[in-house]
Order: C-alpha cells, then sequence, then structure tokens
C-alpha cells in the first residue's frame, strides 16, 4: 500500500458527499457503513479471484483497526494536561510582624 495524506480536511468533505446522498449519514455510524460499502462495491467490481478480494478485504480491516487505534492514541494524548513541575525546595526568611 502506497503512503496516505489522511487529513480532517479531507475526512470532512467525504462526510459531506456522503452526506448529500443520506441525511441519516449525520451519524458517524452511517456514514462508515457508506465508506465501507464504496470499499466493497470497488473491490467487487475488480478482476480478480474471490480468494483475492478476502485477503484484500481482511488487510484493510487490519488497516483500519489500526487507523483507529492510532487515532484514539492521538486524542488521548491531546486531552492529557501535562503534569506539574516538579517541585522545588522553598528559600527564604520569614520574619513574624510584631
Amino acid at each position: 500500500m502506497s503512503e496516505l495524506k489522511l487529513s480532517h480536511q479531507l475526512v470532512s468533505e467525504l462526510s459531506a458527499v456522503v452526506k448529500t446522498h443520506d441525511d441519516k449519514a449525520d451519524d458517524p455510524g452511517v456514514t462508515s457503513q457508506y465508506l465501507c460499502a464504496v470499499v466493497g462495491f470497488l473491490l467487487g467490481q475488480q478482476d480478480m479471484p474471490i480468494e483475492q478480494k478476502t485477503k484484500l478485504v481482511d488487510e484493510l480491516a487490519a488497516f483500519m483497526q489500526h487507523v483507529v487505534n492510532d487515532v484514539s492514541k492521538q486524542q488521548q494524548t491531546a486531552t492529557v494536561p501535562p503534569p506539574p513541575p516538579p517541585q522545588q525546595d522553598a528559600f527564604g526568611i520569614w520574619k513574624p510582624k510584631s
């Protein structure tokens, strides 16, 4: 597989196209189903043995899981606040007011 240029803009534009065909595609699950169906449609039209198509679908499913894990990890990292700075020993002289 080649290197992909996945971006929020690309995903938004693809989602918008799907929404123009089905109002229910406001739901990310519905949009995901459409995108999976498109992949199945494209592979179904290819002139290759069914075993090869099945193997490719399995590879794409594993790739999709990798992307889900990667994006989820990035979101978790982005939402975790940075640790506080290390505590330092205080220094100074205190004198009570008389």
